[in-house]
């Protein structure tokens, strides 16, 4: 999910957001390099950890700011990283956004506040203004965004009412008497032209939309809501945003004309619509960036690329740590003392994974659906534990782990069980969700011999952008049919209750994540 979209040094892009409830990264896009996927992304905290980034900033000595809503504030130098909590004096952790002043003074909207960092130490403000709306809580203090006007004022977004602060006094934004709320996006354009997004009038009924503000009173453009809001080279406005503010699940990029901004019927084109759109950005080339909640599109004027559903294959890695196949037998007679039962005798154990690779197929419908990889087993890890989980030798009789140290399993075809949909969802959501049940069909090779087999597997896609698929399977073979004869029922039946079953039963967690360069 690209939640914000900022510009860093020498043509190049920043973009951040959250993937689920608890992790999120920060990319950098090259856009000096040639369009080639994998090449041109960067990202810029993958070794800070698994937290929840949401908003950047590359500061005008080429300092990096990296906010998150669980764990405050990184700073990058290039040399070192600072880690900035309440601890070191900021308001909160929750920090969903940072901004530079014209003095060079770092500000970050918190849940609790905002905070000014000079360079040494944090100074924290509240708005002491009664809120006008909200009378419960303190949703005046959950700061969403902060721009600095020509004349040094700061404009300040909340999810309560909007303010103004001078430096000495706290003005709350009003129209016609009622605050502005949840505004997330202000921005001054080049004629000193105030622009936000937000909803006004809440006691005549919940009305929202972009509003401007020429220095002495606020006018609504549009009912169109605004995310995030920016002025392009040509004075145009683009807003990413409801079309209609009372219905979030409808959602555009839009563009209102620079030659009908001040008429009672601003000309307005929606580039694209879709269930969600975040983050806004102009290039240094002209073309226009947006962020949704699977990833990053760029409008050139005449086409749009969508970075992580362009048509094609990508590569996802499977973990070895994370991954795991248990595979279980027993003896075919069961055991019995009188009338009691002993059991059969059953066996499990693990094997490890050694290194593998899932191909997913994505479309333009942000559709995603497993068409091939291939897994390598370790064999040289086979271990087996008794049912009264007393570890045992590993078994040479069965397998000649030297002359064979590894397995392999490549899907040939999956196919959706009974006509389940193995797609993701495509309202913009980003939770976990089970695509349904698979067919897996595929090679397997076993000391040398292959066969083809069927997995039965659910799949889900855990993460967003930077995601992480899981798979969970299981199949039963016949040993046999790999040379795996030891004990067999087919050659050993008559020796009796030593007879081992020719079928051992396969289960398999695989985990995979996205490749990243």
């Amino acid at each position: 999910m690209v939640r914000n979209l900022k510009k860093g040094r020498d043509g190049t892009i920043l973009m951040a957001g959250p993937n689920n409830a608890s992790f999120g990264d920060v990319f950098r896009y090259d856009a000096r390099l040639p369009d080639e996927p994998g090449k041109s992304f960067t990202n810029l905290t993958r070794k800070l950890g698994p937290h929840q980034f949401w908003d950047v900033l590359e500061d005008r000595r080429g300092n990096l700011w990296f906010t998150s809503t669980d764990a405050g504030v990184y700073y990058d130098n290039g040399k070192t990283i600072q880690h900035f909590t309440t601890k070191e004096g900021l308001a909160s952790n929750s920090v969903r956004s940072v901004y530079e002043d014209k003095d060079g003074i770092i500000w970050f909207g918190t849940a609790d506040g905002i905070s000014r960092y000079d360079g040494k130490s944090f100074r924290n403000f509240t708005s002491p203004n009664a809120p006008l709306f909200y009378k419960e809580g303190h949703w005046n203090h959950d700061i969403h965004t902060i721009l600095e006007d020509k004349t040094g004022k700061l404009w300040v977004g909340t999810r309560g009412d909007a303010f103004v602060y001078d430096g000495k006094t706290f003005t709350t934004l009003t129209h016609k008497g009622e605050p502005f709320l949840d505004v997330w996006s202000i921005i001054e354009d080049r004629k000193g032209t105030i622009w936000l997004g937000g909803y006004n009038g809440f006691r005549v009924g919940r009305t929202g939309g972009l509003y401007r503000y020429d220095g002495r009173t606020f006018t609504k453009v549009s009912e169109r809501g605004a995310y995030a809001i920016i002025e392009d080279k040509k004075g145009n406005i683009w807003t990413t945003g409801p079309v209609n503010p009372a219905n979030w699940t409808v959602q555009a990029l839009s563009r209102y004309e620079a030659t009908s901004l001040h008429s009672d019927t601003p000309i307005v084109t929606e580039i694209k619509s879709g269930k969600a759109f975040f983050g806004l950005l102009e290039a240094n080339d002209g073309s226009i960036w947006f962020g949704d909640a699977t990833g990053v599109y760029r409008y050139d004027g005449r086409t749009i690329t969508d970075f992580y559903n362009k048509g094609g294959q990508k590569k996802y890695s499977i973990d070895p740590k994370q991954s795991a196949i248990v595979w279980r037998g027993s003896m075919l007679l069961g055991g019995w003392e009188g009338t009691t039962f002993r059991g059969d005798g059953s066996r499990t154990g693990n094997v490890g994974l050694k290194k593998g690779e899932l191909t997913i197929e994505s479309d333009r419908r942000s559709d995603r659906h497993l068409v091939g990889g291939t897994v390598e087993i370790d064999m040289t890890t086979i271990q087996e534990t008794m049912d009264d989980q007393r570890p045992r030798n590993k078994l040479p009789s069965f397998f000649d782990v030297k002359k064979f140290p590894l397995s392999t399993f490549t899907i040939t075809k999956v196919e959706p069980e009974n006509g389940a949909s193995a797609n993701v969802p495509t309202d913009g959501s980003i939770r976990v969700t089970a695509e349904g049940n698979l067919n897996i069909t595929g090679n397997l090779t076993i000391e040398g011999i292959t066969k083809a087999v069927t997995v039965r597997a659910k799949m889900h896609f855990k993460d967003g952008m930077d995601g992480t698929v899981e798979l969970n399977g299981a199949l039963t073979i016949d040993r046999t049919e790999w040379g795996i004869d030891s004990g067999s029922e087919k050659y050993f039946l008559k020796s009796g209750d030593g007879t081992i079953s020719d079928d051992v039963k396969l289960f398999i967690k695989i985990v995979a994540r996205k490749h990243m360069r």
